[in-house]
């Protein structure tokens, strides 16, 4: 059982925040895992955990104790050698231009003042009901300034024509030759015009043409159409897991 005091995720949902991550051992062990989960340090918290899947019976026993159900998490791989546009995207009429944003705080601030509340509609914060409107958008923001300036993470902006359309913060894995997804995504006014896929392909080919050979990044079952994208490309799931949150 790993757990992980989350002091970063306070100023953004006002309390304490904790997230327990659960191996298939634990959940073996029920009564380990509500041992601990029956501290008093979680009793004003908020308490994200992770429920390797296909034990139903301890899902279950969460949502009896006061959790909720939120999401599946899926751990998903991409192979990038040869990599080659699946035929639907190639045929694409869109020139979307990829751009590295320079590591500096001003810098990405401007792309993250270009994020508003609605961008990220589908993470489990933004369909909380017990969480304030708003309170995804703060935390994505804060999220991305944390990570300024460190060296092995990227921001790339992406175009079309001179209009942003889209950005994607990945970590690069020289050593391991792997990319991690850290986020993504369109922002709001381009949602549904279909810079989606394109954008994948333009990410894609920049990653495979500075000799990463993989891709890794984690998704959420509510994300239906990131997942049909993800589908599109040929990505694998490795790993998934339930995702429950308790918070009074």
């Amino acid at each position: 059982m790993e757990v992980i005091n989350a002091i970063w995720e306070k100023r953004n949902i006002e309390v304490d925040a904790y997230e327990i991550r659960l191996s298939c051992s634990d959940c073996l062990r029920p009564c380990d895992v509500f041992s601990e989960l029956r501290k008093d340090k979680y009793k004003k918290s908020y308490v994200t955990i992770k429920v390797p899947v296909n034990h139903i019976d301890l899902l279950h026993q969460l949502e009896d104790f006061g959790f909720r159900f939120m999401e599946m998490q899926f751990h998903v791989a991409k192979n990038l050698l040869h990599y080659k546009a699946p035929d639907k995207i190639s045929s694409l009429k869109m020139d979307i231009k990829q751009k590295e944003i320079a590591k500096t705080i001003s810098e990405w601030k401007d792309v993250t003042n270009l994020i508003d509340e609605d961008m990220f509609h589908t993470d489990r914060i933004y369909v909380d009901p017990k969480l304030k409107f708003g309170t995804s958008c703060k935390r994505y923001k804060n999220w991305m300034m944390d990570l300024v300036g460190k060296p092995d993470y990227h921001l790339f902006l992406y175009y079309d024509d001179k209009t942003p359309i889209g950005f994607g913060l990945v970590c690069f894995d020289n050593l391991n030759k792997k990319v991690y997804v850290v986020l993504e995504g369109i922002f709001t006014k381009y949602q549904h015009m279909g810079y989606g896929s394109k954008m994948f392909d333009v990410a894609l080919t920049s990653y495979a043409q500075k000799g990463f050979e993989s891709l890794e990044t984690c998704i959420s079952s509510n994300n239906f159409p990131i997942i049909k994208i993800d589908l599109l490309f040929g990505y694998s799931i490795i790993d998934e897991v339930y995702v429950l949150r308790n918070y009074a």
